[in-house]
């Protein structure tokens, strides 16, 4: 579908709410620069296509939001900001996130949210088939997962291997709550035959009136 320019961002024209050909579609090299350049836009310019403008457009994504006066920033705004951007790899920051105990839907709704900045919180949810509630959430991920220097393909393939890396997160905790319970059954077993050690290796007066049977 063709894209509009609007006087400060470029809209999709047409189309309904619901068909999978509404995605939005990435800016060409040209409408990128000038987006990057448009530092008056309402909206930071999007993931762009050719990895020579990653860090340019995540840069241009942060200095946007820094430019929101505090007492308009939103919660999503400040979720972004205050968490570190250290991730090089699309695959670092979706390990970085499932570590942080983000859930497959949250993460996956923020791909969604970073792909599709100008749609609304209904489309991306349903899109992506997350819940409104997680939405909030959700977008200041998407924010920081922005403030990276990737691009629409990086974002896209995470898309595609966040079910993997869910997968083999869930598996490592497990064996580690079950290596966790060996162990600690060990211990236990350990502390178990340590008392009957020094049980049986001490003096005891069986005459006591505790060791009596009650007849």
């Amino acid at each position: 579908m063709p894209l509009i320019w609007t006087g400060a961002q470029f809209e999709t024209e047409g189309g309904s709410d619901t068909e999978e050909s509404d995605s939005e579609q990435p800016l060409t090299e040209a409408e990128q620069v000038v987006a990057l350049l448009n530092t008056k836009a309402k909206r930071p310019p999007p993931l762009p296509v050719d990895q020579k403008h990653a860090v340019s457009t995540a840069a241009a994504v942060r200095n946007h939001i820094l430019a929101v006066p505090y007492e308009k920033r939103t919660i999503a705004h400040d979720y972004a900001l205050r968490t570190p951007v250290t991730a090089q790899k699309i695959e670092t920051w979706l390990e970085q996130q499932l570590g942080a105990r983000r859930t497959e839907r949250t993460i996956r709704l923020a791909m969604c949210f970073a792909l599709n900045p100008n749609r609304s919180i209904a489309w991306v949810t349903k899109k992506a088939k997350g819940t409104s509630q997680s939405a909030s959430t959700a977008k200041g991920l998407a924010l920081h997962l922005r403030f990276h220097p990737f691009t629409r393909s990086d974002v896209q393939r995470g898309c595609s291997l966040l079910q993997q890396y869910s997968e083999h997160r869930q598996t490592c905790e497990r064996e580690r709550l079950l290596t966790r319970h060996m162990r600690q059954r060990s211990s236990d077993s350990l502390d178990v035959a340590v008392v009957l050690i020094g049980f049986h290796s001490t003096a005891r007066h069986f005459g006591a009136h505790r060791y009596r049977c009650v007849m």
